[in-house]
Parts: structure tokens; C-alpha cells; sequence
């Protein structure tokens, strides 16, 4: 089910009392290299949703999406708006305890940009002190050892996630703009000036051997994982009374 797709009435008829678990999906809206489009961090974890509800359409609820993320490092390439970590973390915060007062115990953070993870965290104490359960999934990188029995290797519009755009968002993809971006850095590092070494063409890997039959295959193994997580989720007897 779709939070917004539903009437006052069939929400209180369908979903109060009946289902404790939504997914929100966070992401941005930036460059990814040339090539890719500039929601490719909100297609993905929408597309990941969406196969989740399809599994589970009476136990899963969809959230509309949150598509501004945190993304300073990008900010200087045409497209990209960023927000800043204290009102992305606040607002995602206020979304997801608004969602308890509705009967949600498990909200899923679908999050699809890097730059997200530290505010989702503070979000995540937020919804947590409310008495609810918040997990945060970052597919790229909790499936990653899964992700490279199909790929060579990972990066910011590289080869998978050039290959999952591919295969979701085929037509918005110009591979003959994909580049390859050599560079490693050694440490994590921020300051003015550096971002065109680091992210050149707004890239990390190689985005040129990204295709759509790696991205299906990387969407097949990221699915199954998400429901295993559901499952164990459901499973969990965290909060189950013991005397």
C-alpha cells in the first residue's frame, strides 16, 4: 500500500491497528557524473520500495519519498541542490514520529545518497526515544559484498550504480557522457577546492562499464536481501514481554 494513494477512510479502515511497518525513501538531487540522472539516488530507493510492497502489499506501507538530501560535495555541478544536516535530520525525524501517532512501529530509511547517513542517524534517536524501531538501509553499501559478485567495482555513478540506473531508468542514462574517474583517495577528506580531483565529472569509479543486465542482476540480489531484513525484522522478538 501507498500512504498517498489512500482516502482518510480506507487509511483508518486498512492500515490503523492493522500495519506497523513503512518505508520511507530518502535521497537527493545531484549530479552523477554526466551520464546518470540527476534522481538517481531517489529512483533507486523508490524502486527498491515499490519491489518490497509488491512482496508484501498488506504488511508494507510506502511513504512518500523525501527527495532533498545533504550533498556539499557535489554542490558546485549543475543541478544539484543540497540541503543542510540539521533541517534534513529534523524533518525526517518529524515525518517518521507523525507516522507512530498512526500505529507505525517499523519505519524502513530507504536511503539512496551517502551524504544522508549522518543525519538519519540523529533522526533515527529521534524516532527511537519515540518508542518506535528505525532502520537505515544504504543499499550500495550493506549489500556490497553482493554487489561485487556482479560488478568489478563501486562508486558514485560507477559501474553499479550506472548499471542499477540502467536497468530502472534506462532511458534517462547517456552512456556515451560516462567517464572514469581513476583517482582513490587515501583518507576522508572536505576542503574548497579539492572536489574536482576527488569527484571529477562528479564520479567515483567507472561508470562506462555499468549495464543494464549487471543492474537487474544487482536489483535481483539487493531485493532478496530487503526481504530477508523484513522478515527478521518481523521476526525479532526485541520487544516481546517476558515474565
Amino acid at each position: 500500500m501507498y500512504w498517498e494513494h489512500l482516502t482518510s477512510k480506507t487509511f483508518q479502515e486498512q492500515v490503523i491497528n492493522r500495519v506497523d511497518t513503512a518505508i520511507l525513501p530518502t535521497g537527493s538531487v545531484e549530479a552523477h557524473g554526466m551520464h546518470c540522472p540527476l534522481g538517481t539516488d531517489n529512483i533507486a530507493p523508490a524502486e527498491f520500495a515499490a519491489r518490497l510492497e509488491a512482496l508484501y502489499p498488506e504488511r508494507v506501507l510506502v511513504l512518500p519519498a523525501v527527495p532533498y538530501g545533504h550533498t556539499w560535495d557535489l554542490a558546485q555541478w549543475p543541478g544539484t541542490i543540497s540541503v543542510s544536516n540539521r533541517a534534513f535530520s529534523q524533518y525526517v525525524a518529524e515525518v517518521g514520529t507523525n507516522a507512530s501517532r498512526w500505529g507505525i512501529r517499523n519505519l524502513i530509511l530507504m536511503n539512496g545518497h551517502g551524504g544522508n547517513v549522518g543525519a538519519l542517524q540523529e533522526a533515527m534517536e529521534s524516532m527511537a526515544e519515540a518508542g518506535m524501531r528505525a532502520v537505515l538501509v544504504n543499499w550500495w553499501l550493506d549489500y556490497s559484498q553482493d554487489i561485487l559478485t556482479v560488478t568489478s567495482g563501486q562508486g558514485h555513478a560507477g559501474e553499479d550504480e550506472t548499471a542499477v540506473m540502467l536497468a530502472m531508468a534506462g532511458n534517462w542514462v547517456k552512456m556515451e557522457d560516462a567517464t572514469f574517474n581513476p583517482y582513490k583517495p587515501k583518507f576522508r577528506v572536505k576542503a574548497i577546492g579539492i572536489q574536482d580531483k576527488v569527484l571529477r565529472h562528479a564520479t567515483t569509479g567507472d561508470g562506462r562499464l555499468g549495464t543494464k543486465e549487471k543492474g537487474e542482476k544487482i536489483i535481483e540480489l539487493v531485493v532478496a536481501r530487503l526481504s530477508h531484513m523484513l522478515e527478521d525484522l518481523w521476526q525479532d522478538d526485541l520487544f516481546t514481554e517476558t515474565h
